[in-house]
């Protein structure tokens, strides 16, 4: 929860159109996220800030092919 404030938050500082779409979405995405939560691993950047993103990586139905799911407007754009 305190993830999303956080992200709403800058949405409204950076990018105000983004924050109804992302409100809007974000409870399906982690309701699917929580309904598989066993699967995933979990992974943090490079600064260990337990407050920032965390990715999280599962596979493909194959077993072999990885996946890694991040909320989009969560994330910073580098160039």
């Amino acid at each position: 929860k305190d993830y999303m404030k956080a992200v709403k938050a800058k949405l409204q500082e950076t990018c105000p159109e983004r924050v109804e779409p992302f409100m809007a979405n974000a409870p399906a995405e982690v309701k699917k996220i929580l309904g598989n939560i066993k699967n995933f691993q979990f992974f943090t950047g490079e600064s260990m800030n337990p407050d920032g993103s965390i990715g999280l990586l599962d596979f493909r139905e194959d077993g072999v092919t990885p996946y890694m799911v991040f909320f989009k407007d969560g994330l910073e754009i580098e160039k």
